[in-house]
């Protein structure tokens, strides 16, 4: 398998702070995301679902 580092990110999800992550291949240190999209719902490093919920909001609104 081969992992391409332009394409992957990190993320640490805490309910308490922000924690820096650093975590490298070949080595060359992968970025930290602080939210992603999958499978059609957002993830955020608080683990809430707060843009989630919004995002479906306004889906909703804009199919109306």
């Amino acid at each position: 398998m081969e992992i391409i580092v332009k394409k992957t990110k990190t993320m640490v999800i805490s309910k308490t702070e922000n924690i820096p992550c650093s975590i490298a291949v070949n080595n060359i240190a992968l970025e930290q995301a602080s939210q992603y999209e999958y499978l059609g719902s957002w993830i955020t490093e608080d683990g809430k679902c707060e843009m989630d919920i919004k995002t479906k909001i306004g889906m909703a609104k804009d199919a109306f």
